[in-house]
């Protein structure tokens, strides 16, 4: 949580918020990503997890 990636298609940067479970009846239990543009607070997005870590590469760990 508070990390920082880039988006490799577009360059952008987005704020990691934390992990969530998807609950929906076809996909019960898989692990996803909530995460927003950084420096911007009123759109959140959710995204799978493995899906997340192919398309965004981190750029900054909280707490270094």
């Amino acid at each position: 949580t508070g990390s920082i990636w880039r988006n490799r298609k577009n360059g952008k940067l987005y704020e990691v918020l934390g992990d969530v479970l998807n609950c929906t009846n076809s996909e019960d239990g898989q692990q996803m990503v909530r995460y927003r543009e950084w420096g911007k607070s009123e759109l959140e997005f959710v995204r799978e997890l493995v899906e997340f870590t192919v398309k965004f590469e981190r750029v900054f760990k909280a707490g270094n």
